[in-house]
């Protein structure tokens, strides 16, 4: 299975290591908490909501398989 790619300005975001706990290769995912404010009407239904906007994390990345940290294994690859 091929690794998860994220694209930047620089380059691209793979995983160039298995995973070191479970020896995969199957990906990444980051754990962030976000904002954003959602609109209601007085009946209940919403109807608007706001841009989400990250708070904090994002930084550290995690298998995709067994959920181990490993973000030593997440480089920046130029095109």
């Amino acid at each position: 299975m091929s690794a998860i790619i994220q694209t930047g300005f620089l380059g691209q975001l793979q995983q160039v290591a298995p995973c070191p706990r479970c020896g995969e290769q199957a990906g990444w995912y980051e754990k962030r908490v976000c904002k954003y404010i959602q609109m209601f009407e007085a009946n209940g239904d919403s109807y608007e909501a706001s841009n989400m906007e990250r708070v904090r994390g994002g930084d550290r990345r995690f298998c995709m398989s067994c959920h181990k940290d490993i973000t030593d294994q997440i480089k920046m690859v130029e095109n």
